[in-house]
């Protein structure tokens, strides 16, 4: 009998263990999907979400659908009106144009700077209460600094997008040159790496996963200085579109301005993600090991 028991349990096990084995590829493949695509769902979830208050705001009228209007009329009108008539296509692209310009500018000054603020402890030391000062001005209080050196042309709103831009590049730059470990470092050192070998091969590469926050962060600032930037004076632009509706009182047509606003950011933001996934993409081979 207890042999026939432990030839039972014997024969249980290993059908287990084959089931096991059938269902671990299964298993694996859904946490990879899970692990890929969640944050999409997750995402996809708090949007609708939010549109149901919005849709809910206005339907219990909480809020007066005459300033905020309902979502649908806002896609409606944005799939119907705005889109088709073609009325805001020609000023989709003066907007992108300056926004994408300042940020190059801001990329360009800022990595620079912040390599080289964070690579000299002493300099760092020399400019930090400056910094400190001229980061926490408002961009709006600059305005007519910009407008004294620059003019009411396109000079000064690719310079008002340039400094609202540069500051979260030039911070993530100083500190992420500052954080790369020193035993990098001095390893390289004692291999025989000479300065410009370490700082080329070793700072940049280790810096560089930690600089691309603040490049994502820079285009969102890039795109909501832009609106403040094209009140001065521009004649096209998306920041002109949204007041000129807001000022004939078509605010269905104010939103979809500002929902195309930020669906250009959002573009921009996928696109920076990727090319970060792009170059970042050995780092997650070492953190998973």
């Amino acid at each position: 009998m207890a042999d026939e028991l432990q030839l039972h349990a014997g024969t249980v096990i290993a059908d287990i263990r084959v089931g096991d084995a059938g269902f671990t590829p299964r298993f694996a493949m859904a946490r990879q999907w899970s692990a890929k695509y969640d944050r999409y769902l997750y995402g996809f979830l708090g949007l609708a979400f939010f549109v149901f208050l919005w849709w809910f705001a206005n339907s219990t009228r909480l809020l007066n659908p005459k300033f905020l209007s309902p979502p649908q009329t806002v896609l409606t009108t944005l799939a119907l009106g705005v889109l088709p008539n073609g009325d805001i296509w020609p000023e989709i692209w003066p907007s992108l144009r300056r926004g994408l310009e300042g940020l190059v500018i801001a990329l360009a000054l800022g990595i620079s700077g912040g390599i080289v603020v964070g690579s000299f402890t002493f300099l760092e030391k020399i400019l930090a209460p400056i910094l400190l000062f001229f980061r926490n001005l408002s961009i709006l209080a600059l305005f007519p600094v910009f407008l004294l050196f620059f003019g009411i042309g396109e000079e000064s709103k690719i310079a008002i997008v340039a400094w609202a831009s540069f500051w979260p590049i030039f911070i993530n730059t100083t500190s992420a040159v500052k954080g790369v470990e020193r035993i990098l470092i001095n390893a390289a050192r004692t291999l025989g790496a000479g300065k410009l070998y370490i700082f080329a091969n070793v700072v940049l590469p280790a810096a560089f996963p930690n600089i691309f926050p603040g490049i994502r962060l820079a285009a969102a600032y890039a795109f909501t200085a832009l609106v403040a930037a094209e009140y001065l004076g521009a004649t096209e632009g998306l920041g002109i579109y949204i007041r000129a509706s807001q000022e004939r009182f078509e605010i269905p047509s104010m939103y979809a301005g500002i929902v195309v606003l930020g669906l250009i950011g959002v573009a921009i933001n996928l696109v920076l993600t990727g090319v970060e996934h792009r170059f970042t993409r050995w780092q997650l081979g070492i953190t998973s090991r």
